[in-house]
């Protein structure tokens, strides 16, 4: 699926049950992260987003929109009791990829992801059951590390659409002004600089993870289903290293991405 193919190929993989709230789950993710890229101007893009909020909430009501994917979301995900707010959060993120712009510091990337990354696998976790607060940190954990990892790779579109949420202060800590990588220059000083950034933050992925890692022995095999995206962060690595982020979009191959998926879903190993 274009957007999210590896939440898509983990829904496949995850019990019979589950697949089709995944699924449902995957395209909603697709459909709402593509409209800051499909509109020229913000307004256009928060009427958009306004709409998907208005079909779910209308759908719970029992009043169905015609459109499959949404439509889907309300039977599958807001039917199995997850809260409309998990979505809300993701809808409410994207405006701020209309808005364009850097996040100040860590603490504002780390926001932003909880409200996208972070919010589909609490959405997630919610469609398998148990306690929701007890799951919510490692839900968090994986959002930031999935997120992360994903957006290096797609830095020089997500500029283009008005921003990434690279941390203003690391890039000042670069001695890197943030209008300058706003303003796409692809100049050696801002490579180098968005070079050490991205390691730096790599870093951080890599802490996030091992949170996960530890406590997915803890859990059932429907909630590390959700997790199995999280497969995908150090093939994203690899494909990233050695290039200029700032300049080159990268990403895996489908055929590697079908592989590395299955793997870890039958070495239960991410």
């Amino acid at each position: 699926m274009r957007g999210e193919p590896d939440r898509y190929l983990a829904a496949t993989l995850a019990p019979k049950s589950l697949r089709p709230a995944l699924a449902a789950l995957a395209a909603f993710a697709a459909e709402v992260g593509r409209i800051p890229e499909q509109v020229s101007e913000a307004m256009l893009g928060e009427i958009r987003l306004q709409w998907w909020r208005d079909a779910l909430v209308a759908g719970a009501g029992g009043e169905r929109s015609g459109h499959p994917v949404a439509d889907a979301v309300v039977s599958e995900v807001l039917g199995r009791g997850v809260p409309f707010a998990r979505l809300d959060a993701v809808i409410t993120a994207r405006e701020f990829d209309l808005a364009g712009g850097l996040v100040a510091d860590d603490a504002g990337l780390f926001a932003y992801i909880d409200k996208t990354d972070g919010a589909l696998f609490e959405a997630g976790f919610g469609l398998c059951g148990g306690d929701g607060e007890a799951l919510r940190p490692i839900a968090l954990a994986a959002g930031r590390s999935y997120g992360i990892a994903r957006r290096l790779g797609m830095l020089p579109k997500l500029l283009h659409n008005g921003g990434f949420p690279l941390p203003a202060r690391r890039l000042r800590d670069q001695g890197l002004e943030p209008d300058h990588l706003v303003e796409q220059r692809e100049d050696a000083r801002t490579a180098a600089a968005v070079s050490v950034i991205a390691e730096e933050l790599r870093a951080l992925v890599r802490d996030e993870l091992a949170t996960v890692r530890h406590a997915r022995a803890g859990l059932t095999g429907a909630q590390r289903a959700v997790l199995l995206p999280l497969a995908m962060i150090e093939p994203y690595f690899k494909a990233q290293s050695g290039r200029r982020l700032i300049a080159e979009m990268t990403d895996v191959a489908p055929f590697s991405r079908v592989v590395r998926l299955a793997m870890a879903h039958f070495t239960g190993r991410i």
